[in-house]
């Protein structure tokens, strides 16, 4: 039942910024459950896959899903994928996660400071392919390198570009199902070990989660959300960044 909770607050807490999840889930599974890394990983994917799919309908029906700039994300993120599983390789996890750190918080920096900035403004929207790609690029990088869903990447890019954080969060859960799908069958393909028992109450969780908070959000004026989650957006993206220094 523990692990249901955990589930759900995860799901809860990854849909109201636009996440996968892969870290939280991660965190809970060698921690908590004493699964080691080699096995977590596989199984946090199985378990963001539904949680994610049945989030992604929830948003899809409140109109939060913006497909075509998913789109362009999905499509800069792929070759991101190969590239950062290639070269994950070659490179330390020190300095890849410095590298990624800096760029997160200056991500978030940016994405707080627009918002103070555009306070009582009309938000400008800014969807030029060329701004699209870059983050969708460093959000492929992130999962191919392992261990992060891109969730962080890609939403400080939808909120840089001015789309309201309710839908920056359902079109980020858009983006990032396709990637865990495709994480997650490159490593059944691998014949990695997934422990189904432990996934499967987390899943239960996340899945619950991932459903109510939309429906919930869904009742209250979107502006209104937009002015609180926004930075908060920023904040916890600052925050991923400063993480990876320690």
């Amino acid at each position: 039942m523990l692990s249901i909770f955990y589930g759900f607050l995860i799901g809860c807490f990854v849909t109201l910024i636009g996440g996968g999840g892969a870290t939280f889930y991660l965190g809970v599974l060698t921690s908590t459950l004493g699964l080691s890394t080699a096995v977590a990983v596989p199984t946090s994917l199985f378990i963001a896959v539904p949680a994610l799919f049945s989030g992604l309908v929830t948003q899809w029906r409140l109109k939060n899903v913006e497909v075509k700039t998913g789109n362009r994300l999905i499509l800069a993120a792929i070759p991101g994928i190969l590239i950062g599983t290639v070269v994950a390789k070659y490179i330390p996890s020190a300095v890849y996660n410095i590298a990624v750190g800096c760029i997160l918080i200056g991500m978030g920096t940016i994405v707080v400071i627009k918002n103070f900035r555009n306070r009582g403004k009309t938000p400008q929207r800014n969807q030029d392919s060329k701004i699209a790609p870059v983050f969708g690029f460093i959000s492929g990088l992130m999962v191919g390198f392992g261990g992060l869903s891109g969730g962080s990447a890609t939403v400080a890019g939808l909120s840089i570009m001015g789309i309201p954080a309710v839908k920056a969060a359902g079109t980020t859960t858009y983006v990032l199902w396709i990637l865990a799908v495709v994480g997650l069958a490159t490593h059944l393909v691998a014949g990695s070990v997934i422990n189904w028992s432990a996934g499967l109450f987390l899943m239960v969780g996340g899945i619950i989660g991932s459903v109510l908070t939309p429906l919930v959000l869904h009742l209250f004026d979107p502006k209104k959300i937009n002015k609180f989650l926004s930075p908060v957006i920023g904040f916890v993206i600052m925050y991923f960044g400063i993480r990876l220094f320690f």
